[in-house]
């Protein structure tokens, strides 16, 4: 997993995550850089949301078997995670940024989805359509690895759910980097070569997620 040692990364992309959702507090940018920090040589990445409850999202990968099978469950309600392209993600942060927003408008009643789990993937999304976001962010039939958001309580009992559903097997976060189809995630949020003369990818993505109720992309 990518190490980061730019402040100047962090306090852009958190003012931008700011500017939109004015209640965020600088102590969710030191936890998450710590958690990152702390767990990116280790199978999965937690850290403790915003929100009253604590929540406690985990990110995990996965080689997956039996995605049509995993998807059907997922139509049907049954599957309590976010389901996500490897592909389309740069960085773990990124999707800590899309939970840590969407349990935030889950707690304020202002989804734009019917769930939490739709509304991370929506988040990641840089457009405000919902289908289109779930198919270019969430699982297909087709797909070999699968990136999970698991929101818990602090049990487990999420984890284990998930665990029973996937066919495959866990495989270290750190090798995110290298599923990541960077030629995509550019098309997708529209980022430029001179951008990224002077800024990382990930920071141009977690910019145009924060900013998504601004810009028409």
């Amino acid at each position: 997993m990518q190490c980061y040692g730019q402040s100047f990364y962090f306090s852009l992309s958190f003012l931008l995550v700011y500017l939109s959702h004015g209640s965020e507090t600088n102590w969710v940018v030191f936890q998450l850089y710590t958690a990152i920090q702390s767990d990116r040589f280790n199978m999965s990445v937690t850290v403790t949301l915003e929100d009253e409850a604590q929540t406690k999202c985990h990110v995990l990968l996965y080689e997956i078997e039996n995605a049509a099978e995993v998807r059907q469950l997922i139509m049907k309600g049954q599957v309590e995670a976010s389901l996500i392209k490897p592909e389309m993600i740069v960085d773990s942060f990124q999707v800590i940024v899309a939970a840590n927003k969407a349990v935030r408008c889950l707690a304020l009643k202002k989804m734009t989805t019917r769930s939490v789990f739709a509304e991370i993937i929506y988040n990641l999304s840089p457009t405000r359509t919902i289908t289109e976001s779930l198919k270019t962010f969430g699982l297909g039939d087709d797909d070999k690895h699968i990136l999970a958001v698991v929101l818990d309580d602090g049990s487990g009992d999420k984890l284990k759910q998930l665990h029973g559903q996937v066919k495959g097997k866990e495989i270290p976060i750190a090798e995110l980097s290298s599923l990541t189809n960077k030629s995509k995630v550019t098309e997708t949020y529209k980022v430029t070569p001179s951008e990224l003369t002077v800024s990382s990818l990930v920071d141009a993505v977690v910019s145009r997620m924060a900013c998504k109720e601004f810009l028409l992309l």
